[in-house]
């Protein structure tokens, strides 16, 4: 959805009334715009994987999800009126919202309950 919002930010924040052209974003901001969840993807990889391994699974993967909730409400609040001090505030937020990881978690407490499940189905079905 990122795309769909830097286009409608380029349109609000860099309109230029003397131009017929909509606004838009220069290309610096956009890749930083993009990049900057990646970036903090990796960093949460790497310390929510710690973590997870320090804490237990299930304890950081609440925190995770607690993290998502509040920078997702954050990612869509804007500090400032000039058009660089919204894209900071929304690179800031992205960046700590990539960085939740909370993706990951997810997919290996379903994995391991689905096989959990599967064996406990299994047993029952050849008993």
């Amino acid at each position: 959805s990122i795309s769909l919002i830097t286009k409608l930010l380029g349109r609000i924040y860099y309109f230029d009334a003397l131009s017929k052209k909509l606004g838009t974003l220069p290309p610096h901001i956009v890749a930083a715009a993009n990049g900057v969840a990646f970036c903090g993807t990796l960093a949460g990889q790497l310390f929510f994987g710690w973590l997870g391994d320090k804490l237990g699974q299930k304890r950081v993967y609440g925190l995770t999800l607690m993290l998502m909730v509040i920078f997702s409400i954050s990612s869509g609040l804007s500090f400032g009126r000039s058009p660089d001090g919204v894209m900071e505030t929304l690179c800031f937020f992205r960046f700590w919202l990539g960085f939740h990881m909370l993706q990951s978690l997810q997919f290996i407490l379903l994995h391991k309950f689905i096989n959990n499940h599967l064996i406990l189905s299994l047993k029952l079905d050849l008993i």
